[in-house]
């Protein structure tokens, strides 16, 4: 799993998934919305040292040659207003290069308000590309991404994840599936850098705020820990999605273990863990 989207981050029928058909198999355009709940903000399995529990919404259009567009907003519900914390709006490609091989290309622009919390909010541009292999026993997903804006950074995730059937419950049309996934993510970490900036900025305007007879002091700096050079482990990933499908619509409660690598963030080390609730309708 990537970020917060993407963390829309499994088992959805979105931007990535492919283009329904009708009765007679033809593939037609697809229109998918989706609402997600998370229990806190996730970039490639790291997080502030706040929690940062948020709500998305999402569309995504999916043409039958594999183009697609796709939009996002996020609301972060522990930073006060009523305002949209980000936006983001995506387009790419997805192809069939065999019958177990897929690959995929896209590009995302980000929207974030001043001094956003989120650790992304630096690097608002994504290029990326995947490929992807059923092995029949499990599928095996390589992405790389490639994130710009005040900083530049670079992600690598191998993920293997294996779908199940689980049927349905007595005479229910519907029925539940489970996708457990197992994913280790390596990249550089610049934007550490520019998220300590952002968040010291942050802090003094809140000092102001509260003391609006004294400004913000011109000295107040943080360590900056991470390293200018290096393509580090960021994460260790195991997500265990459990979804129920019915018609057009799927809902799905998802829990993720996240593990930091050891030259990580001081706010991002030791086990982080993850909820999201997702509801998914395709038309």
């Amino acid at each position: 799993m990537r970020y917060i989207l993407i963390v829309i981050l499994s088992g959805m029928f979105s931007a990535g998934a492919y283009a329904a058909a009708d009765s007679s198999g033809v593939k037609k355009p697809s229109l998918t919305l989706a609402a997600i709940y998370g229990s806190n903000a996730s970039y490639y399995g790291q997080t502030t040292a706040e929690r940062l529990p948020y709500i998305l919404t999402n569309a995504s259009l999916r043409m039958p040659g594999g183009f697609y567009l796709s939009g996002s907003a996020y609301r972060l519900l522990n930073m006060g207003g009523s305002g949209i914390s980000a936006m983001d709006a995506s387009a790419g490609f997805n192809w069939d290069l065999g019958a177990d091989l897929t690959a995929g290309i896209g590009y995302t622009r980000s929207f974030y308000p001043e001094n956003s919390p989120l650790l992304q909010a630096g690097n608002n541009n994504t290029a990326s590309a995947s490929i992807g292999y059923d092995w029949q026993i499990f599928e095996t997903d390589l992405d790389g991404d490639y994130s710009f804006g005040a900083e530049q950074d670079v992600f690598v995730s191998l993920s293997n994840s294996k779908w199940i059937n689980l049927g349905g419950i007595g005479r229910d049309e519907g029925y539940f599936t489970l996708e457990p996934s197992v994913e280790v993510v390596g990249g550089t970490r610049h934007y550490l850098e520019e998220y300590t900036i952002r968040k010291s900025r942050r802090e003094q305007m809140q000092d102001w705020i509260r003391n609006p007879l004294f400004p913000p002091g011109q000295d107040k700096t943080e360590t900056v820990t991470s390293s200018r050079t290096s393509f580090d482990l960021m994460s260790w990933n195991i997500s265990l999605p459990i979804g129920y499908n019915r018609g057009n619509y799927l809902l799905e409660a998802g829990y993720q273990v996240s593990v930091p690598g050891k030259k990580i963030s001081p706010d991002s080390r030791g086990m982080h863990s993850f909820f999201n609730l997702s509801f998914y309708y395709q038309f």
